[in-house]
């Protein structure tokens, strides 16, 4: 038996009739937030006795190894945690790191030192040749804190230099470094971890030109 247009069309009514109204809800929907990429920038090391012509206090190879870390600091999200709640960690959405930290942290301490003139050659394993010194490090907080006061950020990182003659160790220390942003954004707190990581960086450089003097006079 034959079913009349009418039928057909008194079956589909409703489904033409709440077609617009579902294509207004879906496209009042809000856009979906653009992901965001941010790099590490340590800035040069600040002046120091060693400048052009002046005796290098590391001479040879050094290597630059990949810092280790645990956890979400060998992934790109961006970290944050609340003020006096350092136990709770929580990775940012929609804004990440151009790499993963501990390359980061490996690619700005070669370059870091490079300028810093108390060195021969600086370099990282992928050269595959022989070294004389050895940079080893873990990265242990890369941070935002939220809350409980003006916006800021925490890096802690541990670093080493060993010299590989007769494996001695010229410096070991955990540094840490507090640093306000200049503002509530993710942006802001970027622009502070440099600043907060390249204090870091003087640090341990003031470390090593201490402990290549001491070693140069023995």
């Amino acid at each position: 038996m034959k079913r009349s247009p009418s039928v057909f069309l008194r079956a589909f009514l409703p489904v033409l009739l709440t077609a617009p109204l579902l294509a207004a809800c879906l496209g009042s929907a809000p856009p979906v937030p653009r992901d965001h990429y941010y790099r590490l920038l340590v800035p040069p090391p600040p002046p120091g006795p060693e400048g052009a012509g002046a005796e290098i206090l590391l001479p040879g190879v050094v290597m630059v190894e990949l810092p280790q870390a645990d956890g979400l600091l060998r992934e790109r999200p961006l970290l944050y945690s609340q003020s006096g709640e350092s136990h709770e960690l929580q990775q940012h959405n929609y804004h990440y790191w151009n790499d993963v930290p501990p390359r980061m942290l490996q690619d700005q301490m070669v370059g870091y030192l490079r300028r810093s003139g108390v060195t021969g050659q600086v370099v990282t394993p992928d050269t595959r040749v022989r070294s004389d010194f050895r940079v080893t490090g873990k990265a242990r907080r890369l941070e935002r804190l939220l809350g409980g006061g003006p916006p800021r950020v925490f890096v802690e990182i541990e670093l080493a230099l060993l010299r590989l003659s007769d494996d001695t160790l010229l410096v070991v220390e955990n540094y840490t470094a507090e640093e306000p942003a200049g503002g509530d954004s993710v942006e802001a707190a970027v622009v502070a971890l440099n600043r907060a990581t390249a204090r870091i960086f003087d640090a341990f450089l003031t470390q090593v030109r201490a402990a290549a003097d001491q070693v140069a006079v023995q």
